[in-house]
């Protein structure tokens, strides 16, 4: 018979090193002569060494470790439950409720279906549902993917348009100093110019009928402004209209491509409406799992062993001796002394043990749910409140409370803490009173963080709007025959002042016209034609004034009220956000008192 000795596991009853009997496939004791086959410390083993991997983060180990267990027990709870979490990449079950980065969310889908498919039918309810949270975790961060792509489409359109936009400016006119026109306004000018010239020369004509033989001189003054009329509309129709024409074009493809940027600015909104509202449901459904996860207690499925077996967590508290349990009788014995113990003997103890182990891991509900089940037992058990304590706050352990002393980030539960504190002992309600008294500060200090982070925000949304309103409001800037911009307040007054002006001139030459009519005198017609011009000249200005310059001063009045508001708006918030600064300062400094006092009392009270 072969036989060597171990060192990977000491005897559960004496604690002696273990020799390995291959023959029989036993672990067998030389002290006390306790036999344990192989299985005895395999299978606890591979679970515990499971949960490790997963705890550390290490998931493809976890999922070998779970995979060789279930190679024994193909429907063990546990083991399909590790591998569930390792599918989805989690070291606990709380982690489902992980709102960051949700857009990266994966998970092995072929996995969770083995994992179904392996469970006991009493058990696949769990698994379906676990693996439905996955699919619709996975189809949420499908769905916020598709946005940041129609996002990135957008700020591509948007660029697209900008570009276009731009491209416009190859096709204006460069002035003499410089300055850019449009083509349109060029066109626009030169028939103006045209129908000066014409009429000029029309004029000029009927004034040559009129004076006969003396017409001469009139003649050629007609030739003159037809001649500057008839070169003006040829370079305006070979060379100013196909730069008008392109303008167009690139006018009607902007137009187009606003189009489709506005609609797909109302496809992304729809989406994120969708998002929202799947989102908050997918929450719902994780936050159900987890509540079921910490009502399903599994022990780990034995295929070897009954009666009596020996237990390596509890020791003898008379003599230091290893226990057995005899599952019969639901109690622990002692092999040395005799002694026994019922379960509830150790569980107080193992579930402060669990508790502990929880919280380290972050795993908060389950935390929760392990103190408060010790505090039915004595309800003012001071390890298992305190517990609840760091736990309202998801703090793993007394030293993340120091840490996080300078934190603006904080929240917590309150009502769970008033509860701690109204069932703590007397002798520890001001320890609590203390802890809870931190809470508040944190919680005042990271109220106070995130209305001036809100504010700031404001501010700068306040300071987009008036930077744009300032862009906007030299829009309505009038461009004088240089390309210099003018506030449509002065181009107002100015041809306000010349409307006026050519008024006047206009009631002389009408008056000139019916006087020389009604006195019979020669060429009434030349007052005529003066009233003419004198009249177009002054609907021109009168158009300048108060068609195109009025309503561009009403837009800046209108402008100049809203920053108006709106520098006193951000006045305002200014002065709140330094009294909400120190205000904070003030929480702050509280806090590090506060902390520091309380910390040198639970090192007291658990130095005891």
């Amino acid at each position: 018979m072969e036989k060597s000795i171990t060192r990977n596991h000491q005897c559960p009853s004496c604690g002696g090193y273990l020799s390995i009997d291959n023959d029989k496939q036993m672990y067998r004791c030389a002290s006390c002569g306790s036999a344990y086959d192989f299985d005895y410390f395999r299978e606890e083993k591979l679970l515990e060494l499971g949960d490790t991997y997963l705890s550390r983060g290490e998931f493809e180990a976890a999922v070998d470790v779970f995979k060789l267990y279930l190679q024994k027990a193909p429907h063990d709870f546990a083991a399909l439950r590790g591998l569930m979490l390792a599918a989805a990449q989690m070291q606990s079950i709380d982690e489902l409720l992980s709102n960051e980065k949700p857009e990266e969310y994966s998970y092995d889908s072929q996995m969770v279906s083995e994992a179904v498919e392996s469970a006991l039918e009493e058990d696949k309810g769990y698994f379906t549902e676990l693996g439905k949270v996955y699919s619709d975790k996975k189809k949420l961060a499908d769905r916020i993917n598709e946005i940041q792509t129609l996002k990135e489409e957008e700020r591509k359109l948007e660029a697209t348009i900008r570009l276009t936009d731009d491209s416009r400016f190859d096709y204006y006119f460069k002035k003499k100093n410089g300055s850019l026109q449009s083509p349109r306004s060029r066109f626009i000018m030169n028939w103006c110019f045209v129908a000066f010239f014409t009429l000029n020369a029309i004029s000029y004509s009927l004034a040559a009928i009129n004076l006969g033989e003396d017409d001469a001189w009139v003649v050629l003054l007609s030739v003159i402004p037809g001649a500057f009329a008839a070169g003006i509309t040829i370079g305006n129709l070979v060379r100013v209209y196909p730069n008008v024409k392109k303008v167009n074009e690139i006018d009607r493809h902007i137009e187009e491509l606003k189009a489709e940027l506005n609609k797909l600015g109302e496809t992304i909104s729809t989406r994120k409406a969708e998002a929202e509202e799947f989102s908050a449901f997918v929450m719902d459904s994780c936050r159900e799992i987890i509540e079921k996860d910490r009502l399903i207690v599994k022990e780990p499925v034995q295929e070897y062993g009954s009666g009596m077996s020996t237990i390596r967590k509890h020791q003898c508290p008379s003599c230091g001796g290893g226990l057995i349990i005899d599952s019969d009788k639901q109690m622990y014995h002692c092999t040395f002394c005799g002694s026994t113990y019922d379960y509830e003997y150790f569980k107080e103890d193992s579930m402060h043990e669990a508790g502990e182990t929880y919280i380290s891991r972050s795993e908060f509900m389950a935390a929760i749910d392990a103190y408060k089940f010790t505090l039915k037992k004595d309800p003012h058990d001071f390890i298992a409140l305190r517990g609840l304590m760091l736990a309202a706050a998801n703090l793993p352990n007394m030293k993340a409370l120091e840490k996080e002393s300078e934190s603006i980030e904080f929240s917590y539960d309150p009502q769970m803490v008033n509860e701690v504190i109204s069932s703590a002992s007397e002798e520890d309600k001001k320890y609590f009173t203390e802890f809870g008294k931190i809470y508040t500060e944190k919680k005042k200090r990271a109220d106070c963080s995130k209305e001036i982070v809100s504010l700031k925000e404001n501010k700068q949304k306040n300071s987009d709007v008036i930077a744009q309103n300032n862009i906007n409001r030299e829009n309505y800037y009038v461009k004088d025959r240089y390309g210099t911009k003018r506030p449509p307040m002065f181009m107002f007054v100015i041809f306000g002042i010349l409307t006026a002006v050519w008024t006047l001139i206009e009631i002389f030459f009408v008056y000139g016209y019916f006087y020389t009519a009604a006195s019979g005198e020669e060429h009434p017609e030349i007052f005529g034609w003066l009233a003419l011009f004198a009249g177009i000249m002054l609907i021109g200005f009168i158009i300048q004034a108060f068609v195109i310059c009025f309503p561009k001063v009403m837009k800046i009045r209108k402008i100049d009220a809203e920053n108006s508001r709106l520098y006193e708006e951000s006045g305002m918030m200014i002065k709140k956000i330094r009294d909400l600064e120190n205000e904070s300062d003030k929480h702050a400094a509280n806090i590090r008192k506060y902390i520091y006092d309380f910390i040198k009392m639970d090192r007291t009270i658990m130095r005891g």
